[in-house]
């Protein structure tokens, strides 16, 4: 199972505002990218909050949302889960997914970075300096990456990948 983290940063390294977890300085360019690659990937994994601020899942995406207290969503392509990283993982192998997208937030991405199941990273980067959320926290090792490519989503925006090492 391959996994991917993507995220949008604040050129200070932000993925939110403190005071609301939505996204709302992001380009049209880095929506449209997110859309594509999470469509190309097919499943999506993201935290309660993150999900909340969406208006409903997200469209051609098996949408597995982390909380603490999970129901039944009535939905084909919306799962509700309190399985750790590693049993989501499982779930979605034998659902026949080959790969999946890390897509938020700071206590989703961090779980999978600490256990290790993450294998590249999609970061784009916006020319905003915002008050926020960092993208990980209490990460006590290091991760060294390894730079593949680099894209410009418009004349302001890019995104890198990279692969853990």
């Amino acid at each position: 199972m391959k996994v991917t983290l993507i995220a949008v940063l604040s050129v200070n390294g932000k993925i939110a505002r403190s005071n609301n977890a939505s996204i709302d300085w992001n380009s049209k360019a880095d929506l449209e990218w997110f859309k594509h690659i999470t469509k190309n990937i097919g499943v999506v994994i993201l935290g309660r909050k993150t999900f909340e601020t969406l208006k409903s899942p997200l469209k051609g995406r098996l949408n597995i949302v982390m909380t603490r207290n999970p129901f039944e969503s009535g939905r084909d392509d919306l799962i509700y889960t309190s399985s750790p990283p590693g049993q989501i993982l499982e779930m979605i192998d034998k659902l026949g997914y080959t790969q999946t997208a890390v897509v938020g937030g700071q206590e989703i991405f961090t779980l999978f970075m600490k256990e290790k199941l993450v294998d590249d990273l999609y970061i784009t980067y916006e020319p905003i300096i915002i008050d926020g959320i960092d993208l990980l926290s209490q990460i006590q090792t290091d991760v060294k990456l390894k730079f593949i490519d680099m894209k410009m989503l418009n004349s302001q925006t890019f995104m890198v990948h990279y692969a853990i090492l």
